[in-house]
């Protein structure tokens, strides 16, 4: 049997090493998570609260991200600050009129040398389970393949693209938008309703 003057440090040191060990298993934890998860070049992106869906580039060569809006009206609201109203519409053809505040304006390059000016908002965005919100400028991409661009600043640390790979992600937001989806009627006890063509997001009125 140890005297006790002996137990006490190989106790304490014990517990010092189960400590430390702990700790560092809840770093690698950690930098698993952190890791960008890589995806392909083109995937099923989702926008806005409602989640509307959208196939996206993802583009490591363009800084911003960028989304095909229609109807774009500029306004002031209080305080002189500029709003801007506009129309998405999803793969699916639903259509989501939004309203909201421009962050900033941005200066994006023509393809004839020179430079167009186009409205900044905010939106959610969830894309191959990578979730977070995001700057968009609304553009005219009607002669793009695609309705979004996905640019750095989101995919920065978050996602690396492999050109080789198209939609390799499906159904790894659907938790996103399960938590996003207001909660549903029970279908035995709810009354029937008229069905209406597009939904509203932040506040703009139906048509």
């Amino acid at each position: 049997m140890l005297p006790r003057c002996a137990v006490f440090p190989a106790l304490v040191f014990t517990l010092v090493a189960m400590v430390l060990a702990s700790l560092q298993g809840a770093d690698a934890q950690e930098s698993r998570d952190d890791e960008p998860m890589v995806l392909g070049f083109i995937e099923t992106s989702f926008i806005g609260e409602l989640t509307l869906e959208m196939s996206a580039k993802l583009d490591t060569g363009a800084d911003s991200s960028s989304v095909y809006a229609r109807d774009v009206k500029i306004f002031e609201k209080s305080r002189g600050d500029d709003w801007v109203r506009y129309r998405l519409i999803g793969d699916d053809g639903r259509t989501i009129r939004f309203e909201k505040n421009v962050v900033r304006y941005a200066q994006i390059k023509t393809k004839r040398g020179g430079t167009i000016r186009r409205p900044v908002v905010l939106l959610n965005l969830c894309v191959g389970g990578a979730y977070g919100v995001a700057e968009f400028n609304l553009a005219d991409r009607d002669q793009f393949d695609y309705d979004v661009l996905v640019g750095r600043e989101f995919l920065a640390s978050r996602i690396l693209v492999d050109s080789g790979r198209r939609y390799s992600a499906e159904g790894a937001c659907d938790a996103y938008i399960e938590e996003k989806s207001p909660e549903q009627p029970d279908p035995l006890t709810a009354e029937a309703s008229p069905q209406v063509e597009g939904v509203v997001e932040e506040g703009a009125a139906l048509e």
